[in-house]
């Protein structure tokens, strides 16, 4: 799994979540995930965090985007 987090001077932020690999995750967390409210692009829904972090599921070969 790899996660990514982009962001800009001007408050453009971008988070990418791949799974590179033939293993269903499920129930993985990452720590300090940034709070707020996400837009989740590949599912189109919108997800609010708090500073507890992120848990989700991640199926086989596939990732997921947030801005």
């Amino acid at each position: 799994m790899l996660a990514y987090y982009c962001w800009s001077d001007e408050g453009t932020r971008v988070v990418l979540v791949a799974n590179f690999s033939d293993t269903y995750l499920s129930g993985n967390s990452i720590l300090n995930f940034p709070a707020g409210t996400w837009h989740e692009w590949m599912y189109n829904k919108i997800v609010e965090l708090g500073e507890e972090g992120f848990k989700f599921y991640l199926p086989e070969w596939s990732a997921r985007v947030f801005v």
